[in-house]
C-alpha cells in the first residue's frame, strides 16, 4: 500500500453493521429440528432493526450476510418454487426499510437466487445469476461473495467468481479491504458445523493472503460468534438475528436466541468490532 493511500485510509471514520441469517419465512414460525421450540424470525429481525436504529453514531451501511429468506424450512416435505420464496423476500424488504442506512446483500444456502434477483436485485443479468460484487466506502474496499452451491448446505466459489475476485483485488490493491462471504472458509472445530464449510475455502484463503490489503473476512452461516486469526487475516463469524447454534455441543443443537448482530467501527486502518445481543426489552448488550 503506497504512502498516499495510507494517508487517506488513516482519515477513514465510519461504522457498518453485519446482520445475517435472518431466515424470514412469511406466514410461519420456525420449528428447528434440533431445538424443540418455535421461533418468530420476523419479530426478531424487527427488533434487531430497531436496535440498529438506536445506534449512535448510525451505521453508514448494513451488510445482510445470507440465508435471508427460508420458507423452505416450513415445507421440508417438498422443494419450493421461486414464486413461493417471493413473499418472504418482500417481507424482508419491508422490514429493512426502517434501517437508517442502505442495505447490501449476500445469498446463502437457504436462499433462492431467482426470487432474490426478482425482489431485491435491481438489474440481474440473468434470472439465476450469482450475486457477487465490490464497492468502496471512504478509503476502504468491500467485497461480497456468493458461496451458494445449489442443493447443498455447504458452499463453493466457482472458477469464474474466483477469477473475478483476483482481478477485483488487484484493481484495489491500495485500499484496506474487507471480504464478506456466507460460508466460513476455515474449520471451527465443531464436527457437525464443519461439514458445511466453504468447500474450496483454502483456495480462497490462499488468494486473500496474496493480496496484502485484505485484512478481514466476515461470515454468517454458523449462527455463532467466533474470531480466528490466520496471519494478518482476522476472520469473524456473526450470530444470527434469530436462533443461535451451540458452540460447545458436538451434535446439532439450536438455541432460541438471543437475536444478535455485529457492529464494526472503522478508525483509520483499524477495525473495532463487537456483537450486540438483544435483551427481552429490545435493548442491546455486549
Amino acid at each position: 500500500m503506497d504512502s498516499k493511500n495510507v494517508t487517506i485510509a488513516s482519515e477513514a471514520r465510519f461504522r457498518f453493521v453485519h446482520l445475517t441469517d435472518t431466515h424470514i419465512m412469511a406466514g410461519g414460525r420456525w420449528r428447528p429440528r434440533a431445538g424443540g421450540f418455535e421461533f418468530d424470525t420476523e419479530e426478531s429481525l424487527r427488533r434487531v432493526v430497531e436496535a440498529v436504529r438506536a445506534l449512535d453514531p448510525a451505521p453508514a451501511f448494513a451488510i445482510l450476510g445470507g440465508d435471508l429468506a427460508s420458507p423452505d424450512l416450513l415445507h421440508r416435505d417438498r422443494p419450493l418454487t421461486s414464486q413461493e420464496y417471493e413473499p418472504s423476500y418482500r417481507l424482508l424488504a419491508e422490514i429493512l426499510a426502517r434501517l437508517p442506512c442502505p442495505a447490501r446483500f449476500l445469498v446463502g444456502n437457504h436462499d433462492d437466487r431467482v426470487a432474490f434477483n426478482r425482489v431485491l436485485r435491481a438489474a440481474a443479468p440473468t434470472a439465476n445469476a450469482p450475486h457477487y460484487y465490490g464497492f468502496d466506502y471512504q478509503a476502504y474496499h468491500f467485497v461480497a461473495l456468493d458461496s451458494q452451491e445449489p442443493g447443498q448446505a455447504g458452499g463453493f466459489l466457482d472458477p469464474a467468481q474466483l477469477e473475478w475476485l483476483h482481478l477485483d483485488l488487484a484493481r484495489h490493491r491500495g485500499r484496506p479491504t474487507v471480504v464478506f462471504v456466507h460460508h466460513h472458509p476455515w474449520a471451527l472445530g465443531l464436527e457437525w458445523i464443519d461439514t458445511m464449510t466453504l468447500r474450496n475455502g483454502e483456495q480462497l484463503m490462499s488468494m486473500l493472503h496474496e493480496h496484502t490489503q485484505v485484512r478481514w473476512v466476515i461470515c454468517g452461516h454458523v449462527h455463532l460468534d467466533q474470531a480466528v486469526q490466520r496471519g494478518r487475516l482476522t476472520m469473524l463469524t456473526t450470530p444470527s438475528t434469530c436462533v443461535q447454534l451451540s458452540k460447545v455441543s458436538q451434535a446439532a443443537k439450536v438455541l432460541p436466541g438471543p437475536p444478535a448482530f455485529r457492529v464494526v467501527d472503522v478508525s483509520g486502518e483499524e477495525l473495532a468490532t463487537r456483537v450486540l445481543h438483544l435483551r427481552a426489552d429490545g435493548s442491546a448488550e455486549l
